[in-house]
């Protein structure tokens, strides 16, 4: 059962034998002695696929909350889930929903560095000048960019490129 870490917008799983194996599959943020701290989308994505349940609150009643907070969260959510279910890890930021750092297929966070800088867009098609923004902060990070754009219920994904001739 996941309880909140009042200190901050994070969660932890009170059972450690799961803490183990969520640490294990590539989930958590911040470890704090034998507890790890992790993001409101990860909380939310172990919880829609019945992994574990959340401490007196139900997962869309928490997806509301979490929105009040955030309006990019259920966009946030939504590009997540999909991600995570074809298999690939995503280390999130603390600090903000925009980006999502991919690794490879099969790839562990603590065997290779993240590949795909994935940028969320929601509800618009991207245009150039925020585009040109994204490649920059990808291409320092020395990523790929992928963007996705849509709504929470449709979206896409764009893989932006650029070449240095």
């Amino acid at each position: 059962m996941l309880a909140e870490y009042k200190k901050r917008n994070m969660f932890f799983e009170q059972d450690s034998n799961l803490h183990s194996l969520f640490v294990e599959a590539g989930f958590g943020l911040l470890a704090f002695g034998d507890q790890t701290l992790f993001h409101p989308l990860e909380a939310a994505y172990l919880v829609s696929i019945g992994k574990t349940s959340f401490e007196g609150s139900t997962l869309e009643s928490f997806v509301k909350r979490q929105e009040r907070k955030d309006k990019l969260f259920r966009f946030a959510f939504a590009v997540y889930s999909h991600i995570r279910s074809t298999g690939r890890q995503i280390r999130l930021f603390s600090k903000s929903l925009k980006y999502f750092r991919v690794y490879a297929p099969g790839i562990g966070r603590d065997e290779e560095r993240p590949s795909h800088l994935v940028c969320l867009l929601p509800g618009r098609e991207p245009k150039l000048k925020s585009i040109e923004e994204e490649v920059k902060i990808a291409h320092r990070a020395r990523m790929e960019l992928i963007v996705a754009c849509g709504d929470h219920k449709s979206f896409k994904f764009y893989k932006i490129s650029v070449y240095n001739f």
